[in-house]
């Protein structure tokens, strides 16, 4: 009798890491597949492709979208838009907590640097060989 119920238990135990990993699978699934498709989305509903940036830990998706100044004040709608996208196509990720973050967009030059822009030449470029940063010189 003991020998049932150990291998009763160790089989559900089994089924239940089976099922937990297959959700967690859907969850990162889905996630890249809305890093691919939700910047195209916004392209075709606004007319320019915005930077996005995606975030998941735990039960919380953290999305933050960066548009140009003159979209941003012509339509005041772009978080609910983007969070209607996420429920109605990627139910798996909006069942836990969403937060949207709609901003400016940046330039790729200052995302990449970490000295804000302090030490760039005319074109925009990081000047490394003079840039204090540790972060400059890791990139080397």
């Amino acid at each position: 009798m003991k020998k049932f119920f150990k291998t009763v238990l160790f089989l559900g135990g089994t089924a239940l890491a089976g099922y937990l990993g297959y959700k967690e699978y859907k969850k990162i699934s889905g996630l890249t597949k809305l890093q691919k498709s939700l910047p195209e989305f916004l392209n075709n509903v606004y007319g320019e492709k915005p930077s996005t940036k995606m975030m998941k830990a735990f039960n919380t998706l953290k999305i933050k979208v960066g548009f140009p100044q003159e979209i941003l004040d012509k339509h005041s709608d772009i978080e609910t838009t983007v969070r209607e996208y996420v429920e109605d196509f990627y139910p798996e990720l909006a069942k836990g907590a969403l937060e949207i973050e709609v901003g400016i967009k940046c330039e790729d030059t200052e995302e990449e640097c970490c000295c804000g822009g302090e030490n760039h030449d005319e074109e925009g470029n990081c000047d490394k060989e003079n840039c204090d940063e540790d972060c400059c010189k890791d990139k080397e």
